[in-house]
């Protein structure tokens, strides 16, 4: 009885020890901000979705570059970055498909990818 209990025991402690190693989805907005999110596309651009704690990042390298960067606010459905530096507010609408996400502004639509390094 005592070598089971100990047993039981040993294999909650590792069940434990290892479920903080797991990264937990629960929400369409836990998911967007857990990854970096990219896409190149035919006119040259490349494009870049990352977040750092509450802030959310969207660049953009093309001849015309964008950067947009600051606090962000996430819904299931909705992005809104404050941007630092123009002082204006973006909002995105987005919908997550496994690896990719899209996300939409005023009728346009960008596909990122889930970065493979992460």
């Amino acid at each position: 009885m005592r070598g089971k209990l100990l047993s039981v025991v040993i294999l909650l402690a590792a069940v434990l020890s290892l479920s903080g190693c797991v990264k937990s989805i629960q929400r369409p907005s836990d998911e967007l901000k857990m990854y970096t999110w990219s896409g190149s596309f035919d006119n040259g651009a490349y494009v870049t979705l990352s977040f750092a704690q509450t802030n959310g990042y969207l660049d953009i390298e093309s001849e015309s570059p964008l950067h947009i960067g600051g606090l962000s606010m996430l819904t299931d459905d909705n992005l809104l970055i404050f941007d630092d530096n123009s002082g204006m507010n973006y909002s995105f609408g987005y919908h997550l498909y496994g690896d990719r996400v899209e996300l939409s502004r005023d009728g346009s639509v960008l596909t990122l990818k889930k970065d493979d390094s992460e």
